[in-house]
């Protein structure tokens, strides 16, 4: 025993070892656009006409136009974000079928940035058939001499009405022309100086589009026919072909281009043209200086979590705790570690998760060092009470952990940036410390017993019983009285539920930009008496009914963060338009932060996956625990009534959550987004931690009823003995939560999803002790009433016969041997007998579930 624990301990240091390395070869991480500023689109792909491209497969097996186009298009996105816009530590990814995310962090250009990501890159050349040149002035459309604009406009000579790039005339005129060549032809694009200063982008095309070429050049060059250069519907050069000229494979695009233009759009056509054109679904540009201030408040909330978590492990579990110490800074290591290693985006919401899995990195260790008090108060030896301490609690921490990754995976699936960074931590968390809590604590604590370093019973904290652990002693005589007065507490979860229905009828429960789509925007305010119902009332005055702001603050500075649905004045073409929301709501324009622009089809996508997320969620969670607790007891269909109880008793919990976010909506007129989504699939996932591990206890009581005991009474002893471990797991992360939104939430958004999950926490203890199990009980006591056999103790029963059944179960008449074999031992029976290690290993099954 001692060289196996001398060797876990080696174990431990290497891989100790090892993950401080690559933390430090990894170098700094990949800091979300949140934190270090930039701009995230969404888009998607489109055809020529502007229609979303068609996702179904084709005949025979063929892929999809979307499926089709999508790796060209990713691997252009990607190219074009890294090579043309030079940002390190672009992210581009897809998004469904046929959408894309583009995260340019540390990028303050917007404009520029996204006539570089959604330009199709596909220069088109016309024979502007219908317009004015030198030689021809009788026709419909004259271009104008602009010096300062890139594009060109025109003017209908009919009516003198200007033709402006991006409306449907435009469209029209260049409908009328010819194409000669662009696109795939183009072979190359380089900068050419010109004799008088500046630059003008040159082309060179490929065989074919040069004949092209030479045969439209043959036929005009003595016509001064124009020529017109078309990138993504705008004409960005118009000019005549000069007399006698021959065009092949190489020509010369003139136009009022900068330097710097020039040198984005060649860069732009040789990166490559995609291969379908993209449609801007939501545009967004965050403030550096937002997230710098929240990261700093983030951090100082998780040192204070980590400050108080440290200490009330030391104080309440002594020498234990010391141990689940080192295990947690252990935990933090490897976490940030294997983060680095998968490149993982460091952004709020997935920092907040961080912080949170600290507090959640104890709750295994929690569970053991609870059960590892109740064996030794029950008078077994400590290394004896430590063994069955970790495989007592195994099943109850492998379970509650299970169900937190399932509804995290649900998130990864279906959520966007913010909330995948903040489920990927959460799965890299729970995953690591379930890791630490049975692997790490277990082998150190085992050295420590087995060396002789940590053998005092005394170090263990078996007097520490201030969180309900003295109900313990008396569970079997003087349980709680929970299950027999159900109606008392299902009244209490109903009074908690009503204010969240009046507030929700009263229209507190409101979506922000994500749900609504329209134009979010972020300005910091210099007059300190502005309120938001000042800036309201400006807006409506100005022509933008249904607007609504909140109040912020960030190092000191109040913020206003304006959200204005769409209403065709504020759009994402809008020019200037941060100046213009200033201007309508009586702010000065100086303090312009940031400015988001969501479409409808983003809005129909997030209410489409909030609700998935809620049913897959719940439904990965039935299945899971329908079957491990049928293995355990009945199969399948016993293990769905543990599953369904828990889930009904998790409806308390999500409908306190909506009615808080509709509280605070009315009241603070805070704004449920796809981030509070986040909190309440979390919820989902860690409401069901404490029915677990009281379902659990049940469990394993139910292989161990007292002669006559009823359900009632089983279930009772099981809360009693397990409430204790309930307050404390669910306490730590109340404190890191209740950190969080103290001092570690610099927007209404962070605010909202921190407090969205300390209510739903709060709430599920509460659902896990009061609802879940007195549902399960009722639900009992009805089956029992038409077929008693069924019930849960009916089934132990007869498992506990089966099992003794086996113990003395008779197997094949002894056959004696040949003649030529040794004859069999004198003295033994017809019936072999199981070998004594056998029988006592059976036994011990039943007696302590040992290792």
């Amino acid at each position: 025993m001692h060289s196996r624990s001398y060797l876990f301990l080696g174990l431990v240091l290497f891989l100790a070892a090892a993950s401080g390395a690559l933390f430090v070869v990894k170098g700094k991480p990949h800091w979300g656009l949140d934190i270090v500023g930039g701009v995230q689109f969404t888009y998607q792909m489109v055809g020529t006409d502007g229609k979303p491209l068609d996702t179904k497969p084709g005949p025979n097996g063929q892929a999809s136009q979307a499926a089709a186009a999508k790796d060209r298009t990713l691997a252009v996105l990607v190219r074009r974000a890294g090579k043309d816009l030079g940002v390190v530590d672009a992210q581009v990814e897809g998004k469904g079928d046929d959408q894309f995310i583009v995260r340019l962090p540390g990028l303050s250009n917007i404009d520029e940035a996204e006539r570089t990501m959604g330009s199709s890159a596909r220069i088109l050349f016309y024979d502007a058939r219908n317009v004015i040149n030198a030689k021809d002035s009788y026709r419909e459309y004259s271009p104008n001499n602009e010096k300062d604009s890139l594009d060109v406009s025109f003017t209908r000579i009919a009516d003198k009405k200007q033709i402006l790039p991006g409306t449907p005339d435009y469209v029209e005129m260049i409908k009328g022309w010819k194409l000669i060549a662009g696109g795939t032809d183009l072979k190359e694009a380089a900068m050419q100086s010109q004799p008088g200063g500046g630059y003008v982008p040159t082309m060179s095309f490929n065989g074919d589009a040069a004949d092209r070429w030479r045969t439209w050049s043959l036929a005009n060059n003595t016509t001064g026919e124009m020529i017109a250069a078309v990138l993504d519907g705008r004409v960005i050069s118009i000019a005549g072909i000069k007399d006698g000229a021959i065009l092949g494979d190489g020509m010369v695009t003139e136009g009022n281009f900068t330097p710097e233009y020039v040198k984005s759009l060649v860069d732009l056509l040789n990166s490559g043209a995609l291969p379908v054109d993209l449609k801007i679904l939501s545009a967004s540009k965050v403030d550096g200086t937002i997230g710098a201030n929240a990261l700093n408040m983030i951090f100082t909330a998780g040192v204070v979590a980590s400050i108080v978590i440290i200490a009330f492990m030391l104080v309440y579990y002594m020498f234990p705790g010391a141990i689940a110490v080192i295990a947690l800074g252990l935990y933090i290591l490897f976490t940030l570690t294997a983060l680095k290693l998968i490149e993982a985006t460091f952004s709020l919401p997935a920092i907040a998760g961080f912080v949170l899995s600290v507090g959640m990195a104890v709750d295994a260790n929690i569970l053991v060092f609870e059960r590892l008090k109740e064996e030794m108060r029950s008078g077994k030896d400590l290394h004896r009470a430590l063994l069955l301490g970790f495989n007592r609690a195994l099943p109850a921490i492998i379970d509650s952990n299970a169900c937190t990754i399932l509804t995290a995976l649900v998130l990864l699936n279906l959520g966007t940036g913010p909330v995948k960074g903040f489920a990927t931590t959460l799965i890299m968390g729970v995953a690591i410390s379930l890791f630490t809590a049975v692997v790490v604590t277990r082998s150190l604590l085992l050295f420590a017993v087995d060396s002789g370093l940590g053998n005092h019973p005394s170090w263990y904290g078996l007097g520490r019983q201030w969180f309900g652990e003295s109900l313990e002693a008396g569970a079997h005589k003087q349980p709680l009285q929970v299950v027999n007065k159900s109606g008392r507490y299902f009244f209490i979860s109903a009074i908690t539920i009503v204010p969240g229905v009046i507030f929700a009828l009263m229209g507190g429960l409101k979506g922000n930009v994500e749900f609504t789509g329209g134009t979010q925007a972020t300005y910091a305010l210099t007059d300190a008496s502005m309120t938001a119902q000042q800036i309201v009332s400006n807006l409506e005055k100005a022509g933008l009914p249904r607007c609504s702001v909140i109040m912020g603050t960030d190092n000191g500075q109040r913020l206003a963060y304006i959200t204005i649905p769409p209403n065709g004045q504020i759009t994402e073409s809008t020019p200037h338009r941060e100046a213009l929301i200033a201007q309508k709501a009586g702010i000065p324009e100086q303090g312009y932060r940031e400015i988001n622009q969501v479409s409808g089809t983003v809005q129909k996508e997030t209410l489409t996956n909030a609700a998935l997320g809620v049913i897959l969620s719940t439904a990965l969670i039935i299945l899971y625990l329908s079957l491990r607790f049928g293995i355990a007891l009945g199969g399948f269909l016993i293990g769905m009534r543990f599953a369904v109880s828990a889930i009904l008793a998790l409806l308390h919990d999500i409908l306190v959550v909506i009615g808080l976010a509709a509280m605070m909506g009315f009241l603070l007129n805070w704004q449920v987004s796809a981030l509070f989504i986040s909190a309440m699939l979390t919820v989902i996932g860690f409401s069901t931690h404490d029915t677990i591990v009281i379902f659990d206890r049940i469990r394993e009581n139910l292989r161990r009823a007292a002669p006559g005991e009823e359900i009632g009474d089983l279930i009772n002893r099981s809360i009693t003995q397990s409430i204790a471990r309930s307050i404390n797991t669910s306490m730590t992360v109340i404190v890191t939560l209740a950190l969080l939104i103290g001092i570690g939430s610099a927007t209404p958004e962070l605010k909202l999803f921190n407090l969205a999950m300390l209510v739903g926490i709060v709430s599920g203890t509460y659902s896990s002790i009061f609802n879940a199990s007195p549902i399960l009980y009722l639900w009992d006591k009805a089956i029992g009433k038409k077929h008693p056999a069924n019930t849960l103790l009916g089934i132990a029963a007869r498992d506990r016969v089966q099992i003794k059944r086996g113990l003395t179960q008779e197997v094949p008449t002894y056959q004696a041997p040949a003649a030529t074999e040794a004859p069999a031992t004198p003295g033994y029976s017809q019936v072999k007998r199981r070998r004594a290690s056998d029988v006592e290993r059976s036994k011990r099954v039943l007696d302590d579930d040992d290792v």
